[in-house]
């Protein structure tokens, strides 16, 4: 059987009988060494154990220092283009049923979201383990977000999705893409450059596959492994661990040998951590199959005390150009949400159980949506703006942005975005990763505003502001709407270094109004804008962000 789990290197046949296998373990070892060794002294990358580089860059790359929180981050990948309208039902609007006659949801059958005119595909909620997403969002633990996407949308497949894993926004053919917006802020919130150390555990793990760009570092590497079963992952890495002491004649060679040796050693840790974990581990519930075993590991190896921040995991089948759903309610995209329903209910559920929901949030991602209107196959053509999930105990749980405008198209027909797809990976590194918004804007390629999904599950950062009347709100912004000329007013608790930016709703830096250092006590800033539209106003004193709407009618 083909494995997941690949050692770019020969194998000794797990099979071997016990006798045999101290020399062959040696020769795996050797092997090792002398092949990295070798392939390092001509500048080459060597070995990779599911996908963690075994000599991708120069000794001082990585390193160990990690970050006090326990947070912990799944996304899940739905490959193919979810299509959005499909999902999260505009069945208050009639241009819906005009568009889509034979695919659209009918609404008696869509499951209303309590308390919102918003509806969810039935297979997101019946049939579903605890009440599926629906009482996760009744339980405050989903978020749905509205209207995702970026402008300019490219509706290749591979380019989006590397738009979307990158955490670049650049459509054009000439831009390449080398690695994620994940591998980038593990290199540079938890891997110390100064050290020669690598990670005591792997930061990232993806269920299955290659490693995504998603989890790679253009300058350190890979930032994660990609295993299939830890088992196998385990028979891979075991016996790694050099017999051969590190040289010490502080030649180059010398150098390159024990940093390949060091890997080696890690590889081996490695497997055995990922082992170790999976056994410690349990699950408190029995998890459907298919997809939602890959939700099963990622509880297990958390369950098991497993580390790492990051999980990967991934559902395709998305691409519905053919019989996307029958007249019946049945078909591939139902099974799909179904299957992504009962998978997610299923985690939380054993998250509760074992009492470590608090650590996770989860998200999804997919490249794009599709077409406002079904094609002739009973199907749905590339399109732009989709939805995403967000879930876990420190969610929002709320319906962020408006229902699909099925009348004002983009240029090429397709729906319009509302919020820039970066705006909930800001704020998952703000609030759930503790990045500054430097470090934001380095990851991300420039200054996004956080959407506000996610709360910090801990916070040092005292508050700020004083809160007006029984709104609770930290800024007043008169008047709104206004004609261009507003007056921004807050009071600070704590003196401080205030930034004040205006940013568009979809989440892209305007202009900054104000930076400086402002003493306690109230102040007044004017805000003008020239140009008609929607904004947001976000004012930042040290690590805390405040927001408020805005419209300008001029």
């Amino acid at each position: 059987m083909k494995s997941n789990n690949r050692l770019s290197m020969k194998q000794s046949n797990t099979n071997t009988p016990h006798k045999a296998m101290s020399s062959a373990l040696s020769m795996k070892r050797r092997s090792f060494l002398q092949t990295a060794a070798g392939a390092a002294a001509l500048g080459v990358s060597a070995q990779t154990l599911g996908g963690m580089p075994l000599l991708a860059m120069s000794p001082d790359k990585f390193g160990a220092e990690v970050q006090n929180s326990n947070n912990i981050l799944i996304i899940i990948q739905l490959f193919g283009g979810n299509d959005g309208l499909n999902t999260v039902i505009p069945a208050d609007d009639a241009n819906y049923y005009r568009m889509r006659p034979q695919l659209g949801v009918k609404k008696e059958q869509a499951t209303r979201l309590f308390g919102s005119r918003v509806y969810l595909h039935p297979a997101l909620t019946n049939n579903v383990p605890n009440g599926g997403f629906k009482q996760l969002y009744e339980d405050g633990r989903l978020a749905v977000v509205q209207g995702v996407g970026y402008e300019n949308p490219n509706l290749s497949h591979f380019r989006s999705t590397d738009i979307w894993l990158s955490g670049i926004n650049n459509s054009l053919p000439t831009a390449q893409f080398n690695d994620g917006w994940v591998g980038r802020t593990m290199a540079k919130l938890y891997a110390a450059p100064a050290t020669n150390q690598i990670p005591d555990y792997p930061l990232c793990v993806q269920i299955g596959g290659t490693l995504s760009m998603l989890l790679k570092d253009d300058a350190r590497g890979d930032m994660g492994i990609a295993l299939a079963d830890p088992e196998q992952f385990f028979q891979l890495g075991q016996g790694l661990t050099p017999d051969v002491a590190a040289l010490t004649d502080g030649s180059a060679f010398a150098g390159e040998f024990n940093y390949v040796r060091t890997i080696a050693q890690k590889s081996d840790a490695y497997s055995q951590l990922v082992k170790q974990a999976f056994d410690r581990g349990r699950n408190a519930v029995d998890y459907a199959s298919g997809f939602p075993q890959q939700l099963r590991t990622v509880a297990r190896l958390i369950s098991g005390g497993l580390q790492s921040k990051v999980y990967l995991v991934n559902l395709g089948g998305f691409d519905t150009h053919v019989l996307q759903q029958q007249p019946d309610g049945s078909g591939v995209h139902p099974r799909l949400l179904n299957t992504l329903a009962t998978g997610v209910s299923q985690f939380m559920q054993d998250a509760l159980q074992q009492r470590f929901a608090d650590r996770v949030v989860g998200m999804t991602i997919s490249e794009f949506g599709r077409r406002p209107q079904e094609n002739g196959s009973l199907g749905t053509d590339h399109g732009a703006a989709a939805v995403q999930f967000v879930f876990g105990n420190s969610v929002n749980a709320n319906v962020f942005g408006n229902p699909f405008d099925l009348v004002n198209l983009n240029n090429n027909g397709d729906l319009q975005y509302q919020y820039d797809y970066r705006r909930v990976y800001a704020n998952v590194l703000q609030a759930w990763f503790g990045a500054s918004e430097q470090d934001t804007t380095a990851v991300l390629g420039e200054r996004i505003a956080p959407l506000g999904v996610i709360q910090a599950r801990t916070t040092s950062v005292r508050e700020q502001f004083t809160r007006f009347g029984t709104s609770g709100a930290a800024l007043s912004l008169s008047p709104n709407p206004s004609r261009g000329a507003s007056t921004l007013s807050f009071e600070l608790r704590t003196a401080g270094d205030v930034d004040v930016s205006i940013f568009g709703t979809e989440g892209r830096l305007q202009r900054q109004v104000w930076s400086g250092f402002l003493p306690e006590g109230v102040h007044s800033i004017p805000v003008n804008v020239e140009v008609s539209g929607s904004y947001l106003c976000v004012v930042r004193v040290g690590g805390k962000l405040e927001t408020v709407p805005f419209v300008v009618v001029r």
